[in-house]
């Protein structure tokens, strides 16, 4: 089972609803991390093993580019969804990689027309 930690730019509520469907999905607030740098979410992220949900592409892919290793990252481009659409879009995130072994060193990219789209980061050497 894929579990995700959602940045503060994501709403609570939505992993409250992911975590009703069954899903294991926390908020950045629940573990008292509103705030704090990037690289402490991500690296946080790293060692509970969740794959970083977040709206912050810029910042993430550059830290998950310059790191060893790391659980997964997935991006949103569209950092101005409602609520509803947050949970929609997620559910798709969840399904998609639900297929996957694993997310280490991976990054999800949610395109602005919704395509999701898997890549290697870092690039393998």
């Amino acid at each position: 089972m894929v579990k995700l930690l959602l940045d503060e730019n994501l709403s609570p509520a939505v992993g409250l609803s992911l975590r009703m469907d069954g899903h294991d999905v926390v908020h950045v607030r629940e573990r008292g991390l509103l705030g704090v740098s990037d690289h402490e979410v991500l690296e946080r992220a790293f060692r509970e093993e969740r794959v970083l949900v977040t709206a912050n592409v810029a910042d993430f892919r550059k830290l998950a580019a310059a790191r060893e290793v790391h659980a997964g990252v997935a991006v949103l481009e569209n950092g101005g969804l409602r609520r509803d659409e947050q949970l929609e879009v997620l559910r798709r995130v969840l399904e998609r990689l639900g297929g996957q072994p694993d997310m280490v060193n991976r990054l999800l990219i949610v395109r602005l027309d919704g395509s999701l789209v898997l890549r290697e980061v870092p690039e393998p050497t």
